[in-house]
């Protein structure tokens, strides 16, 4: 067999045990050789096969049968083993993701610059990882190690709950010290009392020179805040000029939010991974999870019931086991469908909007309008405003596409981006329209914008 459609042979197996996903981001550009009966994958760097052979390993061993071992190379190396080309081990360790390859001296200097450390149980290693999330967690593995490749700029784009924040702080825990860990708010707040009393070289050096890791959640925020953008597009440049990585969170991809097109285009230099909904065997294994975390033993068809429910994102999947342990625990009842069934039926979580035409039923009735209304063409601000508060509804709290959207209000996507973009940026400079606004969406049992 030769090693072309031998390693061929043994892809395509993998592929089918692994996944598309983990296929994609890391063997379908996976070089091979073999020597006699022995098959040698080279990686393009030690954190690549260190994580094919530790995460990936046996899946290999069973791929390749027509081998009698499966090897791993760096490429590049001049060696065909000793240390650079190691047998398959199933008990390999997890590398210490602290031995990272940062120089001693930005490491002692990002000692000096404040950062908000990571908090709760997040980690690599509590991340239940599936096919609408797979693609996010192995790239933040890799700015973890201090490998991020053309991994950086990282974005990482998704709904409420769908798993940002932990990998950021996953991310943070693992890169140790030469991180720097904002929100939005908190980087606007730095930026924008540094230039009142003058301080900016100070700001710059915190994120510019202070760090080997940057990471900024919810950009979406920076939206009518020219001035604080356009000293993130300069702090992008600079980081990326000097080989930083950089991880920033959005709820949706870079081209659909209302920020500078320079700084658009700047996020979108490296990888956009999006995370999904999680499917119902995520679900259940995202719960079985959390409760193994806490201790909590919770029976198999109990966790079917917790995992179909109807939610809007993970936190409010999570928020319902939580409810079901508090009141097994005070009232010392062990887990079981009737105690499931009671819990979910008492507390009565509301899931939200399911559908297009719900929200705009709703909405049409709350401004005592029709839908045709919504649908209609006129430009009076008494039918406009509640329109785009539909559109707005829709696009966070329902799984449809921007074009799906536009064709239930008879219009195209850049209508619905553009009722986005405006209820974002007038919710957050008025109060009183944030307040009507939040008023309409306490109907559907949703979060304000």
């Amino acid at each position: 067999m030769s090693v072309v459609g031998g390693w061929e042979t043994v892809r395509r197996s993998v592929r089918d045990e692994v996944g598309r996903s983990a296929y994609e981001a890391w063997f379908r550009n996976l070089q091979a050789r073999s020597h006699g009966d022995r098959l040698v994958l080279v990686c393009p760097d030690r954190f690549s096969r260190e994580w094919i052979q530790r995460r990936y390993g046996d899946a290999l061993i069973r791929a390749a049968r027509s081998y009698k071992s499966v090897q791993y190379e760096i490429q590049g190396s001049e060696t065909s083993g000793g240390d650079e080309a190691q047998p398959v081990v199933n008990s390999l360790e997890s590398p210490n993701p602290r031995n990272s390859e940062s120089t001693p001296q930005a490491t002692k200097t990002a000692r000096t610059a404040p950062a908000r450390r990571p908090a709760g149980d997040a980690s690599f290693d509590t991340f239940v990882m599936g096919p609408a999330n797979a693609l996010a967690l192995e790239a933040a593995r890799a700015i973890a190690r201090g490998t991020p490749g053309r991994c950086t700029p990282l974005v990482l784009a998704g709904g409420t709950g769908a798993g940002k924040t932990h990998l950021c702080r996953s991310i943070a825990k693992s890169a140790g010290e030469a991180v720097v860990y904002r929100s939005s708010e908190e980087f606007t707040s730095e930026v924008t009392s540094a230039m009142r009393r003058g301080g900016m070289d100070e700001v710059r050096h915190r994120y510019r020179r202070s760090a080997n890791v940057l990471i900024l959640e919810d950009v979406q925020f920076l939206s009518g805040k020219r001035a604080t953008q356009i000293e993130l597009f300069h702090t992008l440049e600079h980081l990326i000029q000097h080989g930083k990585s950089i991880v920033l969170t959005c709820d949706r991809p870079p081209q659909e939010l209302d920020l500078d097109p320079k700084l658009i285009s700047r996020m979108s230099a490296g990888l956009i991974a999006r995370l999904g909904a999680a499917d119902a065997p995520m679900r259940r294994e995202i719960l079985r999870a959390k409760a193994a975390f806490g201790g909590v033993r919770v029976p198999d068809d109990c966790l079917d019931v917790l995992a179909r429910r109807s939610v809007r994102s993970v936190s409010d999947l999570i928020s319902g086991l939580n409810q079901v342990v508090a009141r097994g625990s005070l009232l010392k009842r062990s887990i079981s469908l009737e105690l499931v069934y009671e819990t979910l039926a008492d507390v009565d979580l509301k899931a939200g909007p399911h559908s297009i035409d719900e929200i705009m039923a709703i909405t049409a009735r709350t401004y005592s309008m029709s839908v045709d209304d919504l649908r209609g063409r006129s430009r009076r601000r008494q039918v406009v405003r509640p329109r785009h508060f539909a559109m707005y509804l829709c696009r966070r709290y329902t799984d449809c596409s921007l074009k799906e959207i536009g064709r239930a209000f008879k219009r195209d996507h850049t209508s619905v981006m553009h009722a986005v973009r405006t209820v974002e940026r007038r919710t957050a400079a008025e109060p009183q329209l944030r307040y009507e606004f939040e008023a309409l969406a306490s109907r559907f049992g949703v979060p304000r914008a």
